[in-house]
């Protein structure tokens, strides 16, 4: 199951212990060498400046309306941890970043990213190439830096192949030709396509094995999960 770095911003942090809030999301703080979100960073209104952290291992849930930890003890102060101290200081955001290939082309800029709600490994990558829409796996990343993230240049294939696979149309106004003809093109993208991995739906429940050949009837099931098990479908073709 995966969640993108948007969804936790400004979530409420519930103690399960006593059931009270003690502390807002602040910011995400990835650590660009394990590829992975290492701690979440949250305030409150009563530190005044000062910013705590909760090291991802120690959360309990990622929902829509909070997160989750056992107690208060699970917040530390960074001064207290200088891993997370330095961390939150090099500023890896990952989203709103250049991307480059180690040639130098340029792929675009990197939108979201989708991490492991259990692990915190990053997974998939949200690109804007050329003002379109496409997903890369993160397996494609050499460096996450604070100005530009590095990607391989196998990364621009993957590029173009999601490109027409996850756009949707912004508006309902589009004519139903184009409409049609986009549904045809994301079909065209994946149908016969084997399946490199396992992908699992929004609850963490697998709905597709690897090594399945997809119908036409699988890749419209996936859509209905939702953009992100769709975005998981399309970057694990082969």
């Amino acid at each position: 199951m995966m969640k993108n770095s948007r969804e936790l911003i400004g979530l409420p942090v519930i103690s399960i212990t006593d059931g009270t809030e003690i502390g807002t999301v602040k910011s995400i703080v990835v650590n660009p060498e394990k590829r992975s979100v290492d701690f979440i960073a949250i305030e409150h209104e009563d530190w005044q400046t000062s910013v705590r952290a909760i090291p991802f291992k120690k959360i309990i849930g990622l929902g829509g309306y909070a997160i989750t930890v056992e107690n208060s003890g699970a917040v530390i102060d960074l001064n207290e941890i200088p891993i997370a101290n330095q961390l939150l200081n090099r500023k890896i955001s990952v989203a709103d970043t250049k991307a480059i290939t180690k040639k130098g082309q340029l792929a675009g800029e990197i939108k979201e990213y989708y991490f492991n709600e259990d692990t915190g490994s990053i997974e998939t990558l949200n690109i804007d190439a050329a003002d379109q829409n496409g997903f890369i796996n993160a397996d494609f990343v050499i460096t996450y830096g604070k100005d530009i993230i590095v990607l391989e240049e196998e990364a621009l294939v993957s590029i173009r192949e999601t490109i027409e696979a996850v756009s949707e149309p912004e508006t309902n106004t589009e004519e139903p030709s184009k409409v049609d003809q986009l549904k045809e093109k994301q079909m065209t993208m994946l149908v016969g396509k084997t399946l490199k991995n396992d992908v699992t739906d929004y609850s963490g429940e697998k709905i597709l094995s690897a090594g399945e050949v997809l119908t036409e009837d699988q890749v419209e099931m996936t859509k209905q999960k939702g953009p992100s098990t769709f975005a998981k479908l399309a970057t694990s073709v082969e």
